[in-house]
């Protein structure tokens, strides 16, 4: 028996495969491959931008609202410069000596005499009669008077 690597026999009548054709066609497309990469790349890219976006958007906000800030502290200072200018002023012109030249120059009030100061003890009462001025008891005698003319009048 002979060995069969040396038996060419066995490759001689073997029928050889067709080659396959290969043809170039202009203007063909490669189909797009969407694989797992790229979308990896994508969403990475996506998250990064918005990140971006909102750190730029937070940071001008923070800005508005440091410049209103600012505002509102210069309008409160000028606030509390008026308050102080309007107290100073209020003081000034409810001090004693103002009110008391205001009630002399203006009013024609004068300050009391000593004459016109009258004390009072009470040992053993607990109420102060005055007595009736004059003018007081000619009103209450007229007063009477007509009334009694009007039921006099009246039949």
């Amino acid at each position: 028996m002979a060995q069969a690597a040396y038996d060419l026999e066995r490759f001689e009548h073997r029928e050889r495969e067709p080659k396959a054709r290969v043809r170039a066609v202009q203007g063909a497309k490669k189909p797009s491959r969407f694989n797992a990469h790229t979308a990896k790349l994508a969403a990475v890219t996506a998250i990064l931008v918005t990140l971006v976006c909102g750190l730029l958007y937070s940071q001008a906000t923070l800005t508005e609202l440091t410049g209103d800030i600012q505002a509102t502290q210069r309008e409160l200072v000028e606030a509390q410069s008026e308050y102080n200018y309007l107290s100073g002023v209020l003081d000034s012109k409810t001090g004693l000596k103002n009110v008391e030249e205001i009630a002399t120059t203006q009013l024609g009030l004068m300050k009391l005499d000593r004459s016109q100061i009258t004390y009072f003890s009470l040992d053993g009462e607990s109420s102060i009669r005055r007595p009736d001025s004059t003018a007081k008891r000619i009103t209450e005698f007229l007063t009477t008077s007509v009334l009694s003319l009007a039921e006099y009048l009246d039949p």
